[in-house]
């Protein structure tokens, strides 16, 4: 029966597909760059310090997107990107305490730029609220395509104003300008990676003081790779400056390679002391926005790299596994003579969209459905039928510029859809290499 249903597959519905895709392509002429599916891909960050009002923390809402992931559109000389931003603050209880929505416009002046990885988007909002856990909730919307991306984390909004001593949260921050009166301005690098190490960066921070002492401040800081191992360590005393003491230091990009830290500090006034730590990564700035752990994105690759570059990939150390993971993507390069490496991009693109849309029991990535949309992306035609008299929940997909089809079911009843026909041989040879 099942046999018989994929052979008599109306193609009626893709043709009505394409025709309505030139469509649209044709009425989106102006749209010169755009993501082809999934979520739109941002970056933010929260910073809680104190309220200047009394019995409340702050915190900041740091929003960063590259040029590179957002649509633009031509506009006489130029090139407009619009995005929409809303956050919806709960409490424990569910009830909204705060939020706020709105837009920004991004102009490019060249359609290079619309294709920069190193050109970023950043805006913030900030909220006073009392010390609790709170539940934020934020929308990215890319006005251009309607494409909206939706994340929620439990933030733990910690009370500054009844400790004799206490430490604002770290904030990475890049163009910190400092005048006699201490930190004049700085711009906030989003995300919790670092993609350009050649600049210098900073870890900005708060002292608040209740106590009566105005004695110094022993500060000292670290930064621990991912293996548990000190990298850099250094201490320093710093003046007591009152009730408010702003501060930052230095970090040492040079002692940084590709991978994920753990910046931790520690201010120490006498017998009190606090301590905080936040998260790193250094990533190489030519790979994808949606790449940030290596060792994950070589383990991505092996639905496309043969037995060869598998091994290579696999045995490499740590000093040699960023050249051959460059090596491998410089290779399938359908452009060598830009930065871009488009068909990378687009690999990437398709894990994070499986493994935000076929996750489940295991990362979406690892999925059979997830291993198809990555190895051949979107089918052109989904046939769906998940409640056929007699039968277990099925999924039909077709491609047709490879004619093939792939039929999943839902063997189990718990919405994991496996794979049926799981001959490598009989499609291996229609991967894109």
């Amino acid at each position: 029966m099942l046999i018989k249903k994929i052979i008599a597959h109306n193609l009626k519905i893709g043709f009505l597909l394409i025709l309505f895709c030139i469509c649209f392509i044709m009425l989106r002429a102006d749209v010169v760059c755009s993501q082809q599916f999934g979520s739109p891909v941002f970056y933010w960050d929260i910073v809680a310090v104190n309220s200047p009002d009394e019995g409340m923390s702050r915190i900041y809402l740091y929003f960063k997107s590259s040029f590179d992931a957002l649509t633009f559109v031509r506009d006489e000389d130029a090139f407009i990107a619009r995005y929409e931003i809303s956050v919806v603050i709960n409490d424990d209880d569910g009830y909204q305490v705060d939020g706020k929505v709105w837009q920004e416009e991004i102009v490019a002046d060249s359609y290079g730029n619309t294709k920069s990885r190193s050109m970023f988007s950043i805006t913030y909002e900030k909220f006073d609220l009392p010390a609790q856990q709170y539940n934020v909730s934020v929308k990215f919307m890319d006005k251009e395509t309607g494409q909206t991306r939706e994340e929620d984390i439990k933030v733990m909004l910690r009370d500054f104003q009844k400790q004799p001593l206490a430490i604002s949260d770290l904030a990475v921050v890049r163009n910190l300008k400092t005048d006699s009166l201490g930190v004049k301005s700085f711009m906030p690098d989003v995300g919790n990676f670092i993609v350009d190490i050649s600049k210098d960066l900073f870890g900005y921070f708060e002292i608040y003081n209740r106590s009566k002492s105005d004695d110094n401040y022993d500060i000292s800081y670290s930064i621990v790779n991912a293996k548990g191992k000190t990298v850099y360590k250094t201490k320093y005393k710093r003046e007591f400056d009152g009730p408010r003491t702003l501060d930052y230091f230095l970090i040492p990009t040079a002692d940084l390679s590709q991978g994920v830290y753990t910046l931790k500090m520690r201010v120490k006034q006498g017998s009190e002391k606090q301590e905080i730590a936040k998260r790193l990564a250094v990533r190489w700035i030519d790979l994808p926005a949606t790449i940030e752990d290596v060792d994950l994105a070589i383990q991505q690759v092996k639905y496309i790299a043969d037995k060869n570059e598998w091994n290579r990939l696999k045995k490499a150390d740590d000093d040699e596994k960023l050249d051959e993971f460059k090596a491998f993507w410089k290779k399938r390069d359908p452009s060598p003579g830009t930065r871009e490496n488009e068909w990378m991009d687009e690999y990437y693109r398709r894990i994070t969209y499986a493994n935000a849309k076929f996750g489940g029991f295991r990362e979406g990535w690892k999925s059979d459905m997830g291993m198809i949309f990555i190895i051949f992306g979107p089918p052109s035609d989904i046939e769906r039928h998940p409640f056929d008299s007699g039968s277990k929940p099925y999924e039909i997909w077709y491609y047709y510029s490879i004619n093939k089809q792939f039929v999943f079911m839902d063997e189990t009843g718990f919405g994991e859809y496996r794979l049926l026909t799981r001959s490598w041989e009989d499609w291996r040879h229609l991967i894109r290499h």
